[in-house]
C-alpha cells in the first residue's frame, strides 16, 4: 500500500511542476501588464508560445494602440482581436 501512496505522491509533484507557466507565457503576461488597455479589451489567453490571445466587447476601440505597445514590448498578439458584440 506504501508503494501506491508513493507513487500517487510523485506523480502529483511532477504534474504540479508541469502546470507552470512557460517563460514565453510569463514574458507575454509581463508585457500584457505593461500596456494600457480600455475597458472594452480582456485577455482571452497567452498560448504556450507566448501569443497573447484578447477580445474587444462592442467596439475594435483601443485594439490597434494596444497591438502597437504589445509588438513595441515584444510580445506577440494575435493578428486580430476577437471582437464580441453586446447583446
Amino acid at each position: 500500500m506504501q508503494t501506491r501512496q508513493l507513487i500517487f505522491v510523485s506523480l502529483m509533484l511532477a504534474a504540479c511542476t508541469t502546470v507552470r507557466p512557460s517563460s514565453e507565457q510569463q514574458a507575454a503576461r509581463s508585457a500584457w501588464d505593461r500596456c494600457p488597455k480600455p475597458a472594452n479589451i480582456a485577455l482571452v489567453s497567452i498560448d504556450a508560445n507566448g501569443v497573447i490571445q484578447y477580445r474587444a466587447v462592442s467596439s475594435a476601440l483601443g485594439a490597434r494602440e494596444l497591438a502597437e505597445c504589445l509588438t513595441a514590448t515584444g510580445a506577440r498578439a494575435s493578428a486580430t482581436p476577437a471582437l464580441a458584440l453586446a447583446p
